[in-house]
This record gives structure tokens, C-alpha cells and sequence, in this order.
């Protein structure tokens, strides 16, 4: 799926709107028996799907900064916009195009799933866990009793029982 996802746009806070929308008048037309209102319901949870899947990032950007401007300008509304980053608040717009999109989407998710795959082959021979300090991911093998390990990158000493 991260493959699919790969250089498309994903969720934003006009997706998720859009997607709750749809979800509420689907359940309004459902419950008041409005086949027109469920029509327009299905329309927009397709619409929300299709700007999660667009390639159009950029287009997608602007569509989104423009939702969030006019949401913050509506003193009922502005508040509970930000469904994604709600401890950041909205967006500025150098902060939207400088954030990927999809998580793992980046140049580096080939290394990440080499990264795995040595890990899924090794499994027996070696353990694997992650620095506490920088996060890097280290290995020692298996059946050692108790060691010192020095992280590579940040020189952070852990001692650990493999």
C-alpha cells in the first residue's frame, strides 16, 4: 500500500472534512429516508477519496490552504478545523509543501524496507533494537549473556542481554 501511496497526495484537513461530511449526510439521508441527500453524501466521501489518491500535490496544497483560510475566518468553525494538526494549528504555507504527504513516501523507503527484510532473515541469529537517544537501529547477535553496545552514530553506551 506505502508503494501506492508513493508521490500521491494522501489525507489532509480538507480530505478528513470532506470524508466526515459525506459520512454525516450519508446518515441524515439514511435516517430521514432522503435518497437525493445519500446520492450527494456518496459524491463527496468519492471526491474526498480522489484528492487522498491525486498526484496533483501542489494543486491539492493550495485547495487545502484555501479551505483552512476561509475555516479560520468562521469564528464556529475555525476552532475545530485542524483535524491533523491540532497542536500546530493551521498551516502556514511554506510548512504545508515543505512536509511529505505520505509517511514513507520518501526517497528513503527502500532503505527502510531492506532495512526490514535483514531484519525478518536475521531474526534468529540477531537482535534488533533501536538507540534511545537518536533512534538509529542496532544489532548484536544472539546468545552473548550480557553486553555493552555503543550506537554507531550518536556514541550512546546501553547495555543489553541478548
Amino acid at each position: 500500500m506505502q508503494d501506492f501511496m508513493k508521490g500521491r497526495y494522501g489525507v489532509d484537513d480538507l480530505t478528513l472534512s470532506l470524508g466526515v461530511l459525506g459520512m454525516v449526510l450519508a446518515l441524515i439521508g439514511s435516517l430521514a429516508s432522503l435518497a437525493p441527500l445519500s446520492w450527494i453524501a456518496l459524491v463527496v466521501v468519492v471526491l474526498a477519496i480522489l484528492r487522498a489518491f491525486s498526484k496533483s500535490i501542489p494543486a491539492r496544497e493550495r485547495e487545502n490552504q484555501m479551505f483552512l483560510d476561509l475555516a479560520h475566518k468562521i469564528p464556529v468553525v475555525g476552532p475545530h478545523i485542524g483535524w491533523l494538526d491540532r497542536e500546530k494549528g493551521p498551516r502556514s504555507a511554506s510548512s504545508a509543501s515543505a512536509q511529505r504527504p505520505v509517511q514513507g513516501s520518501g526517497p528513503d523507503f527502500g532503505r527502510t524496507k531492506r532495512t526490514a527484510e535483514r531484519m525478518w532473515r536475521e531474526r534468529k541469529t540477531t537482535l534488533f533494537f533501536r538507540c534511545k537517544t537518536c533512534g538509529a537501529i542496532l544489532s548484536v547477535p544472539r546468545g552473548k549473556g550480557h553486553i555493552r553496545v555503543t550506537c554507531p552514530r550518536c556514541g550512546t553506551k546501553v547495555e543489553k542481554v541478548s
